[in-house]
C-alpha cells in the first residue's frame, strides 16, 4: 500500500507539534501556584510593550494592592498567539491571555478558551459595553472574552496644510465626493506631475487592506449564511476608489513618493513630515505625535472616514478591532482568573488603560473626566464609531488569515490597475475565499463543531 506524501507530511506537522507541547509541559519552567504569604498566583501573558505594557502594568499593580488572596504575575511577549497555542496543548497554559479579537473565532472553535458567563456575577454583560464592541466578544448570548482596549479607525487631517489650501479644518470632509475635492486641493505636484504631496493614500500606511468596501456599505462575509460576499457591488465601488489613486497621479509616480528615501523609519513618516496631508488611522496616532515631534506640535485634527454622499446622513462607518482578555481550557484557577478579569472591566480600571494607549473606553458610557483628559483630543469621534450600527471588523471565521491573505493579493492587482470587479480581482478572491469557508466547514463537521453563523 502506498502513502500519500501529503498525509504523511500532514501527520509529521501534526507529530512535531504534539512533541513539541509534550516537551513544553515536561521540561518548561515550573510555575509556583501559591507565593509564601498564601496568595494564589496567576500568569498573565500578554503582547504589549513599552507604554502600553507599563499602562496595563497600572492595572494590575492596583489589582495586587487591592486584595491579599491572588497576586498576578504579569508577562509580555511577542507571538503570544501561538505560544499560547503550544501552551494550551500542552496542558499548561497562562490563567488569562491576552489576545485580538480576530483570534477568537479559532481560539473559540477550538475549545481553547472558557466562557466568561460568570461575568454576569459582577454586573457585566453586553449592555455593559459599547454597541459595537458587544459583537466582538459575545457570541450566541454567551461571553467569550472581555474587551481590554479597543480601536476604530478613522480620517486624521492636518490642520495646518488645510488652512494653507482654504479648508476649514473644523469641518472636515464628510463625503467620498467632498473628499476627493479637497484631495486634488491638498495636493501637491512637481512640474513633471510627480507627488510632493499627496491629499491622501490608501497604501499610506495599508495596514487595512479589508476596509475599503466597508465604508461603502460591503461585507466581506454574510455571517446569516457562512457565505463570502468579497465581490458584491458596494466592495467593487469601494476598490474601484481605491484604485483611482493610481489612476490620478500615475503608478510610477506613486511608486517613487513612497519610496523615496527619508531618515525616519516611523510608520508615520509621511503624515508627521507633512508629505501626507490626511491619512487613516487609529487612535493610538497622537501618542506617538508626541514621542515623535515632542508634545503638543502637530495640530490634528480627525473625523469618521467619508463615505458616498448615499450613506452621509447614517451613523458613521469604520473598522473596529480590539485587544481582549480570555481564559485559557486549563486553566488552575478560573474563579480567580475571572476576579482579575472583571476588576479590569470596571470604569475605573478600564478608562486607566486605554487612556495609557490613547484610546476610547469599550464602555457604553465615559467619564467626563476620561474625555477631557485624554491624550487624543479626538477620543469622541473614535467613541462615536464604536457606539455606531455601521462599525465593521474582520469576518468571524478561524481562517481569517487566509482570507486576509487572499484579499491582500487581490488588492496588489487592483494596484496595479486590473479592474476590481467580479470578472477580475475581487471575483477571483470570492473564489479563493469560498474555498477556504468550505475547507473549514468540513473541518467543523468532521470535529463535530457548530457552524459559527449557528450562534451568531
Amino acid at each position: 500500500m502506498t502513502t500519500d506524501p501529503k498525509t504523511i507530511t500532514r501527520r509529521s506537522a501534526l507529530g512535531l507539534l504534539a512533541a513539541g507541547a509534550a516537551g513544553y509541559a515536561a521540561f518548561g519552567p515550573e510555575r509556583r501556584r501559591l507565593r509564601r504569604d498564601g496568595r494564589v498566583v496567576l500568569d498573565y501573558w500578554e503582547k504589549w510593550t513599552s507604554h502600553e505594557a507599563a499602562a496595563m502594568q497600572t492595572v494590575v499593580d492596583r489589582f495586587n494592592e487591592s486584595q491579599s488572596a491572588i497576586f498576578v504575575n504579569y508577562l509580555t511577549m511577542g507571538g503570544i498567539d501561538q505560544k499560547a497555542k503550544v501552551a494550551i496543548a500542552a496542558g499548561d497554559p497562562p490563567d488569562v491571555l491576552g489576545l485580538w479579537n480576530r483570534n477568537l473565532p479559532f481560539f473559540s472553535q477550538c475549545g481553547a478558551i472558557m466562557p466568561l458567563d460568570g461575568l454576569r456575577d459582577y454586573g457585566i454583560d453586553e449592555s455593559t459595553y459599547a454597541k459595537a464592541v458587544g459583537p466582538l466578544v459575545f457570541r450566541g448570548g454567551r461571553q467569550l472574552a472581555a474587551p481590554s482596549t479597543p480601536s476604530s479607525i478613522a480620517l486624521y487631517y492636518n490642520k495646518a496644510i488645510f488652512r494653507e489650501v482654504g479648508l476649514d479644518p473644523d469641518a472636515p470632509p464628510r463625503t467620498i465626493e467632498a473628499f476627493d475635492e479637497a484631495i486634488d486641493r491638498l495636493t501637491i505636484l512637481d512640474g513633471d506631475g510627480n507627488v510632493e504631496r499627496a491629499g491622501f493614500l490608501p497604501t499610506d500606511p495599508g495596514w487595512w487592506s479589508w476596509c475599503w468596501g466597508g465604508f461603502f456599505g460591503g461585507h466581506l462575509y454574510d455571517e446569516r449564511t457562512g457565505r463570502a460576499t468579497v465581490d458584491s457591488a458596494p466592495n467593487i465601488a469601494g476598490y474601484d476608489w481605491f484604485q483611482s489613486f493610481p489612476k490620478r497621479w500615475g503608478l510610477d509616480k506613486l511608486r517613487r513618493f513612497q519610496g523615496a528615501p527619508i531618515d525616519n523609519p516611523s510608520p508615520y513618516r509621511n503624515f508627521f513630515s507633512g508629505r501626507l496631508a490626511t491619512t487613516i488611522q487609529g487612535p493610538w496616532l497622537p501618542k506617538f505625535m508626541d514621542m515623535e515631534l515632542g508634545p503638543g506640535v502637530f495640530d490634528y485634527g480627525a473625523c469618521p472616514f467619508p463615505v458616498p454622499a448615499a450613506l452621509a446622513d447614517q451613523p458613521p462607518y469604520g473598522p473596529i478591532e480590539a485587544d481582549i482578555l480570555v481564559i485559557p481550557t486549563g486553566a488552575r484557577n478560573p474563579e480567580a482568573s475571572l476576579e482579575f478579569i472583571a476588576f479590569t472591566q470596571r470604569p475605573e480600571n478600564i478608562e486607566t488603560l486605554c487612556a495609557g494607549h490613547a484610546k476610547p473606553s469599550p464602555l457604553a458610557t465615559s467619564s467626563e473626566g476620561f474625555i477631557r483628559d485624554h491624550p487624543n483630543t479626538a477620543v469622541a469621534v473614535h467613541e462615536e464609531i464604536l457606539q455606531s450600527p455601521n462599525a465593521y471588523t474582520t469576518p468571524w471565521i478561524t481562517g481569517w488569515a487566509e482570507f486576509g491573505m487572499a484579499l491582500g493579493a487581490g488588492l496588489d492587482q487592483i494596484w496595479n490597475l486590473k479592474s476590481p470587479s467580479a470578472a477580475g480581482p475581487l471575483g477571483e478572491v470570492q473564489i479563493e475565499a469560498e474555498a477556504i469557508l468550505q475547507r473549514e466547514q468540513e473541518r467543523r463537521q468532521r470535529r463535530n463543531q457548530p457552524d459559527p453563523w449557528e450562534s451568531a
